[in-house]
């Protein structure tokens, strides 16, 4: 009977070649060969070479958990095979298992540590999990051993731009295209080093020479539209914007870069936060039960210096608190020391991630207090400034005040509020296009007009800051429940702050406050959308660490 032969379908029903599939399983297979049509399915011989081959022809079908169990199949036999500790270390890294995946690299160079592909893994997964000085260290020792590759050089810069080191990010990134001068990923990541440095032209420049190479990613448009639109280009910035969002609609960067070119003003926030009395309320009784005559408190986000005083008040034997404004810092200096807590609260005119600690602070803190939260939750950096604080100015295992955080949302309707969210005919005219250039995405400032709810609020994001030192962006589909039917006109948005186990605060929209800093959003559907109960609407949704986005995806 004739063997199967190198073109033909593969046995195993994946509808590739033989070829590209399972060939090296069979040749690993000692005396199997090739099969011949209708035969029984081979068992791989009972050796590691045979599991790893089986191992290696899944990840072309897809089955990425069915590689990895044949691979630990194959350490169980076989432990001191550094082929199956790397194979499974990249597919548990395909599969998102960072941690599971370093640990499976390390394995493979306890064997084999003088391979620069293992090294250079082993800190691309480091990377992954934000573990920046890690992975440093191995592109440097792959770099070491292959100092030619101009892939650990970019890799190697991207490490060293996430540790704000943004020099030698730009050297790395120079170096990579030295070796490969159409690396388009290292001239993509050479802008945004020199972005981040300011250095808006070459920027530019490095940006467009990587359009030269990947005219479709998004992510690189809107990075130039962001570089074009700090020079005041803002023609040339909001079409960088759209191509990205053609290109991405939930590219959040993009959105929020062309929203806030649409946008006319910023709000003034500070003095009705500081009037909101259910928030005070929740801030003061966390500090109560966070704060001992032991404790050293560090605030991020001074503002007038409320919070401050409360730990001050609460007994806390010392509190630091800083605010990048220097004008709001000043003032802030004046207002602790007429409520005479001079003494007891320095105030530093400094950026949290720029404190050092023995020279602004004496020891690390055991408290942590934010109080930098935008409406969005995320829009004033939190994240990276709760991973930087955590990571060297705080005891591990320190409170933090919130714990948590969620970004809240929900459908909503009111007729009384669509004439303040799009227009249509006006005394005759139909002004409907001027929809068009209106950003989607607004803060609902008409607490006097009836916001009716569709559906319950959902949390579309929660973000633990107590337990978790790293926070990924994410992307999900939310399936939404209507409750009520109704014209809807949008998703509002709003913020959970959990202070501790005990203790909540949420703007929630039925909830009415004399003074809040923290306003409803906005996002504004295309179109008003009749729903009834019963239906199910899907809701795709983003977060890039700095802001979430909220768009339509379907009603079912």
């Amino acid at each position: 009977m004739t063997k199967i032969g190198r073109n033909d379908p593969c046995p195993c029903g994946s509808g590739r070649k033989y070829k590209q599939c399972c060939m090296r399983l069979h040749e690993a297979m000692a005396g199997s060969g090739p099969p011949v049509p209708g035969a029984p399915w081979p068992a791989p011989a009972d050796n590691a070479p045979s599991l790893i081959a089986l191992g290696d022809a899944h990840p072309a079908q897809g089955a990425l958990e069915a590689a990895a169990e044949h691979y630990r199949e194959a350490l169980r036999i076989g432990p001191e095979s550094p082929e199956a500790h790397a194979r499974l270390g990249g597919v548990l890294q395909a599969q998102g298992l960072l941690e599971e995946a370093a640990a499976a690299y390390r394995s493979a160079l306890a064997l084999r540590p003088d391979s620069p592909e293992l090294s250079s893994n082993l800190g691309n997964a480091l990377h992954g999990l934000g573990r920046y000085e890690e992975a440093v260290e191995c592109f440097g020792r792959a770099l070491a051993l292959k100092p030619d590759s101009a892939q650990v050089h970019g890799n190697l810069g991207l490490s060293y731009q996430a540790l704000g080191r943004l020099d030698a990010a730009i050297e790395a990134q120079r170096q990579a295209l030295r070796l490969e001068p159409r690396y388009a990923a290292a001239h993509f990541n050479l802008g945004l080093a020199l972005q981040l440095r300011e250095r808006l032209d070459e920027a530019i420049q490095s940006y467009r020479r990587a359009l030269e190479f990947m005219p479709e990613y998004a992510q690189l448009h809107s990075n130039l539209g962001a570089a074009l639109e700090k020079q005041g280009r803002v023609e040339e910035a909001l079409a960088s914007y759209q191509r990205a969002i053609e290109l991405d609609p939930l590219l959040v960067a993009a959105q929020v870069g062309k929203s806030s070119l649409l946008a006319a003003a910023v709000p003034s926030w500070h003095v009705p936060m500081m009037n909101d009395t259910p928030r005070n309320h929740a801030y003061l009784e966390a500090l109560k039960a966070a704060v001992s005559p032991q404790t050293r408190v560090l605030e991020i986000g001074t503002g007038s210096g409320l919070l401050a005083m409360m730990a001050a008040k609460c007994g806390a034997k010392t509190v630091t608190t800083c605010e990048a404004e220097s004008l709001i810092a000043a003032s802030a200096r004046g207002i602790i020391e007429e409520n005479g807590l001079a003494s007891r609260i320095r105030v530093i005119s400094k950026l949290s991630s720029d404190l050092t600690l023995g020279e602004d602070l004496k020891e690390r803190a055991d408290v942590l207090v934010c109080e930098i939260f935008s409406s969005e939750l995320l829009g004033e950096r939190v994240l990276a400034s709760i991973e930087d604080a955590k990571r060297r100015l705080l005891e591990p295992g320190c409170r933090v005040i919130p714990a948590a955080g969620s970004v809240m949302i929900a459908l909503f309707g009111g007729a009384a509020l669509a004439d303040n969210l799009r227009v249509g005919q006006v005394c005759g005219f139909d002004l409907s296009r001027f929809n068009a250039i209106a950003h989607r995405k607004r803060e609902l400032r008409r607490p006097d007009l009836a916001l009716e709810m569709l559906c319950d609020g959902i949390e579309a994001f929660r973000l633990d800051f107590e337990r978790d030192d790293f926070f990924p962006p994410e992307r999900r589909l939310l399936r939404i429940p209507v409750r009520s039917g109704g014209r809807c006109q949008g998703i509002v948005q709003w913020i959970r702050l959990e202070m501790d186990p005990h203790n909540r605060f949420e703007n929630h929209p039925a909830a009415k406050t004399t003074g809040s800093g923290w306003e409803h959003i906005a996002y504004v559907l295309e179109s008003p959308l009749e729903l009834s109960p019963g239906q199910t609407v899907l809701v795709a949704a983003a977060h890039n660490r700095v802001f979430p986005w909220f768009t339509l995806a379907g009603v079912e």
